[in-house]
């Protein structure tokens, strides 16, 4: 079930599909970050744990090619279901 009670972050605002994977940074230590563009030609950094898109979905994993999220969907009966979504890395 998703927490209702946290503040929702910017890219919450925006269906998954609206976002791409432009880059990845990186800091010492292997911190990896993603670099998201919004349909509005924002550029956001993201790691693992903040979320993004319209159904509660939170970064689960960061890769030089991909992100992967978890999205929290209800099932209709009451109940939530996870649904797993990649953004693939967006090579222009």
């Amino acid at each position: 079930m998703p927490d209702f009670d946290r503040p929702k972050e910017l890219l919450e605002e925006f269906s998954i599909d609206a976002l791409t994977m432009v880059g990845t940074l990186s800091r010492p230590g292997n911190k990896l970050f993603s670099l998201i563009r919004d349909n509005k030609a924002g550029i956001h950094r993201v790691s693992i744990g903040n979320y993004m898109g319209r159904n509660h979905g939170r970064v689960v994993e960061i890769t030089d090619i991909k992100i992967d999220v978890v999205e929290l969907i209800p099932d209709g009966e009451e109940g939530w279901v996870e649904r797993p979504r990649a953004i693939v890395l967006k090579i222009e």
